[in-house]
């Protein structure tokens, strides 16, 4: 039996407990909040995006995102159901592949986790923040404000400064580049726009399924279509979440930023053109807002108009081919600076971590130094939204719990 120490309380450090004292290893777990598995409480909007039937190398990024290739091929999508399945939990499948708990509560993934790693005799030790982990000759200690602990193999599964409202802190970090290791500097991934766009805020709350091309230095970068949502600072929504990773490198490197937006991607421009002159039988009498309300959301409309300066026109009968030409063209083609993102503080996950380059992708363990493992977001792998980053979670602290 060997000692271990686990420093996180997350979703990669849960199942790396589990995995390690079905091992028979003496497993120790600390954490600096009051209760596991925060983050985990908040993925999915409390549903908790467990996994996606989805699941390819292709979907993680980074420096040297095939270091992830071991941990998903040991720990695919049906592994990750039949491990779930074996804990007492049922999933379901929503949207676009992603897998939630049946019971619609992350709580019930947290609950099972813990309950397992109970049961195996996990040792928690919850408000106890690690201060230093050091090596001393075969054994790491761990540092803690109140005492010292020695362990023969130390797992740091600590997450990312992504969240820190839930807890997260840069400590991980830390504690790699004191034991030797590289850390590719962290930057925003999923996270929001934030643009001071004139009378964007006309169309906060509204929510469409949108196309969205990413320009950087007026270079297109990269093209989505999902849900796209306005809101009072910028723009949110899971089309804006997939391309928040290039744009947030865009502005570490000092560059410029802005989305093209179309609006009505069901129709193509030609079609839009044609609809709008047959609506034309119908705009006598009806305000320029009331006819486009016929076709988009009225705050949206609202927002068109100010946008084409177009607000002069009181009754959509007096529209003529150049104004029907510019409202086309807003709805197709939107262009919208975008000046910031909203940063780790509304970032799902982080960019950038613990350099891979430096482990064993076979069991991510440190080229390093013998005995010392990395797992879940602390590394230099992130992925898409939709599930992706959770998995990966799980996958690496198995892969680590398992090679121990």
């Amino acid at each position: 039996m060997s000692r271990v120490a686990i420093i996180g309380a997350g979703a990669s450090g849960l199942v790396c407990a589990i995995e390690s004292a079905r091992k028979a290893h003496q497993v120790t777990v600390f954490e600096k909040n009051s209760k596991v598995g925060r983050k985990i409480l908040a993925t999915g909007n409390g549903r908790c995006n467990i996994s996606n039937e989805n699941i390819t190398l292709s979907r993680y990024h980074g420096e040297a995102p095939h270091a992830a290739k071991e941990a998903l091929r040991r720990f695919d999508t049906s592994t990750c159901k039949a491990y779930f399945r074996a804990l007492g939990l049922e999933m379901r499948e929503g949207e676009e592949g992603r897998l939630y708990p049946m019971s619609h509560q992350a709580s019930s993934v947290v609950d099972m986790l813990l309950h397992e790693a109970r049961s195996l005799g996990v040792h928690f030790v919850l408000e106890c923040e690690v201060l230093q982990i050091e090596k001393k000759g075969t054994e790491f200690v761990v540092h803690t404000k109140e005492q010292k602990h020695s362990f023969d193999a130390c797992v740091i599964a600590t997450g990312s400064v992504a969240m820190p409202p839930l807890g997260s802190s840069g400590s991980g970090y830390g504690f790699a580049k004191a034991l030797g290791h590289n850390v590719i500097e962290p930057y925003p991934s999923l996270v929001q726009f934030i643009s001071d766009e004139p009378h964007l805020k006309e169309a906060s709350g509204v929510k469409v399924d949108a196309g969205v091309e990413l320009y950087i230095d007026n270079q297109k970068r990269q093209s989505v279509q999902g849900d796209l949502l306005f809101t009072a600072y910028g723009l949110s929504g899971s089309a804006i979440l997939d391309v928040s990773r290039a744009a947030s490198k865009a502005f570490v490197e000092g560059e410029r930023v802005h989305v093209v937006l179309d609006l009505l991607p069901t129709l193509s421009r030609e079609a839009l053109t044609s609809l709008l002159q047959k609506r034309m039988s119908i705009a006598k009498e009806k305000s320029l807002s009331l006819w486009l309300e016929g076709i988009i959301p009225k705050k949206l409309a609202h927002f068109i108009i100010q946008n084409t300066k177009l607000g002069h026109i009181k009754e959509a009968s007096m529209l003529g081919a150049k104004e029907i030409k510019k409202i086309v063209f807003a709805l197709k083609a939107l262009r919208v600076d975008i000046c910031a993102t909203k940063g780790f503080e509304s970032a799902e996950v982080c960019a950038g971590g613990v350099d891979v380059r430096e482990l064993d992708a076979k069991n991510l363990m440190s080229q390093k130094m013998k005995n010392l493992y990395f797992c879940g977001e602390v590394l230099d792998i992130d992925g898409d939204c939709g599930g992706f980053n959770l998995h990966f979670a799980w996958a690496s602290g198995y892969l680590v719990g398992q090679s121990l």
